[in-house]
């Protein structure tokens, strides 16, 4: 315990870097996970299958595999990003593949007779796009997006294999020179359990919150 009390400011710092980490990474997966899957959708079946391939992949090899890639392999190609943009780029790409299938899974679900009912009343594709086709993607792919996030806080912690400060890192340095390793292991395990927790939380308040407004588009034309 007294290490764990030494060491606390370098586990807020670490905290502070796996929070902000982590932000990024959802931000930049989210965004070019629903690109790709939109792209995918409209580009036909030869591209689609491209991107299935793709994302196939990145879902099939191993996470740590993809971070040392990043980090080891791209420089010799000329693209040296460091510790922390290698990790920040190989679990964006990871999440990218996972997050591109959960929105096209929501995009085929979308009622192709919303999207008629959408052109016949004028709207043109932007802003079918933004009225309609947007709103019920992310109404069905919120909980699983989410539940993804939640379990992909974990990855984060395979940063510490390329030195990146982040909390499993400063939990390995210091039990190197703690003689109570029970409560340093606990600690991590806490922080990262959080972070999934406020996912979780925010994903159901979300949910909720829809929910009290209800079916944003009824069949038939009526919202």
């Amino acid at each position: 315990m007294d290490v764990l009390i030494t060491q606390m400011p370098r586990f807020l710092a670490a905290i502070w870097l796996t929070l902000w980490m982590f932000a990024l990474i959802v931000a930049i997966s989210t965004l070019a996970g629903l690109v790709l899957a939109l792209l995918g959708a409209r580009r036909g079946q030869g591209f689609g299958r491209v991107l299935s391939v793709a994302t196939w992949l990145l879902r099939g090899v191993p996470e740590l595999v993809v971070l040392l890639f990043c980090f080891l392999a791209l420089p010799a190609a000329g693209l040296d990003l460091g510790a922390n943009g290698s990790a920040i780029l190989a679990f964006s790409l990871i999440g990218t593949a996972f997050i591109a299938e959960i929105f096209r899974a929501a995009l085929s679900a979308v009622d192709p007779r919303l999207i008629e009912a959408a052109r016949a009343l004028g709207m043109g594709r932007f802003l079918r796009l933004l009225r309609v086709v947007l709103p019920l993607v992310m109404r069905t792919a919120l909980t699983p997006w989410a539940t993804y996030l939640a379990g992909a806080v974990k990855m984060l912690s395979l940063a510490s294999a390329i030195s990146v400060g982040e909390v499993m890192m400063v939990t390995r340095q210091s039990l190197a020179i703690s003689t109570d390793p029970m409560a340093l292991i606990l600690f991590a395990g806490a922080v990262y359990a959080a972070i999934a927790s406020i996912v979780m939380l925010l994903e159901t308040g979300a949910n909720r919150w829809l929910a009290r407004r209800g079916p944003m588009v009824r069949h038939g034309g009526a919202s």
